[in-house]
């Protein structure tokens, strides 16, 4: 599920949808949700865009970005299929439509504008403080995984996956934690699509090689080494740190080399974060997403920020009356999902509507 407040995020997120790589053997199903303040003292309103073509003049916006997801699903004829619906609110409560549709579309990975804007010289420009709001209301309720999109596009034009079929470099930077695996299950369904290239960059404390800690993750990514084994685009980098200073320069000479980077938002208590967050502007994108949305971090790669579910089934409240919204079963970006500990794996007509299974690399071999 896709939310969209300013069309300017549209080429950064059809790169991201399509990096996300629909194939015949796993379909991804596109929900978007136009995110409009509601002005004066009209009554808050949550429809399908389908229904209602005529809100004006939101409908000149919307109807640009349908047209594009569009062309994107055309592209990918038969594998991806999109809907589309507008909530017209007040921030404050916006977050209660945004989780409502995640939870009854079923979806596994919710994307969310961040609500900082760069212009083409540079300068960052705050587009919508209650932006952020929203964004921490989504982060502490999200029934599902939850990805705040930091889009610089502007400054590198990104090449078009959709459209020019050009080569698309991600970086993952990895210190482990919950969040940081959700973050690897995403990249590792990406790098099959034959223009993405996959980095993951682990950051390696130094004199903890004996840890608990340092072993599970280890495992981990053996794992995700050995299922990608063959595919050159797809490689893992260790860096070995002292401290939090060491850690910010290792970032800063790395980013640049990516299109995308992709973190987790919270990790485990360690002296590489101590001390960030007397200073982190934004808790929502926690320590390393933080640092590379500063203004003060020079950089045009865009990032994603992503949080693995805190809560499953949570109810939400919603703040509009409305018929129940039409559900679709096909799970986005099945079988890899982006929820490390949850799967809906599609075996049959018959049957697609069975448990979660724990996740597992070696399933897919």
């Amino acid at each position: 599920m896709v939310c969209i407040h300013d069309n300017e995020n549209l080429p950064t997120i059809l790169n991201l949808l399509e990096a996300s790589y629909a194939s015949k053997e796993s379909r991804v199903a596109v929900t978007t949700l136009f995110l409009v303040e509601l002005q004066g003292r009209a009554r808050p309103i949550l429809v399908a865009n389908q229904a209602h073509s005529s809100l004006d003049p939101v409908s000149c916006n919307s109807n640009h970005i349908d047209n594009a997801l569009r062309q994107y699903a055309q592209q990918n004829e038969g594998y991806v299929s999109v809907q589309s619906f507008t909530s017209i609110s007040t921030f404050e409560t916006m977050h209660d439509d945004v989780c409502r549709i995640s939870l009854e579309h079923g979806a596994n990975i919710l994307i969310l504008p961040f609500h900082k804007r760069w212009e083409i010289d540079g300068t960052v420009d705050v587009a919508h403080r209650s932006i952020q709001t929203m964004n921490i209301n989504v982060l502490e309720r999200a029934p599902c995984s939850v990805g705040i999109l930091v889009d610089r596009g502007i400054l590198s034009a990104s090449p078009s996956l959709l459209m020019a079929k050009a080569a698309y470099y991600i970086g993952v930077f990895f210190t482990g934690g919950a969040d940081d695996e959700e973050t690897l299950a995403y990249c590792t369904r990406m790098v099959r699509h034959e223009c993405v290239y996959v980095t993951v960059v682990r950051f390696l404390l130094f004199g903890e090689e004996n840890s608990k800690d340092r072993k599970h993750d280890s495992d981990l990514i053996d794992e995700y080494r050995h299922h990608n084994a063959g595919n050159r685009r797809f490689e893992i980098l260790d860096e070995v740190v002292k401290d939090g200073i060491d850690l910010t320069t290792c970032i800063r000479r790395l980013v640049d080399y990516f299109d995308l980077v992709m973190v987790g938002r919270q990790h485990p208590d360690s002296v590489l974060f101590e001390g960030h967050d007397n200073w982190s502007e934004c808790q929502e994108l926690g320590v390393i997403g933080d640092m590379l949305a500063s203004p003060d971090f020079v950089t045009k790669a865009s990032v994603l920020v992503v949080q693995q579910p805190r809560t499953i089934g949570k109810f939400v409240k919603c703040n509009v009356n409305m018929n129940p919204v039409p559900k679709e079963r096909d799970q986005l970006f099945s079988p890899f999902s982006f929820l490390f500990r949850l799967l809906w794996v599609e075996k049959s007509s018959s049957d697609r509507d069975s448990a979660p299974i724990c996740w597992n690399p070696k399933q897919f071999r």
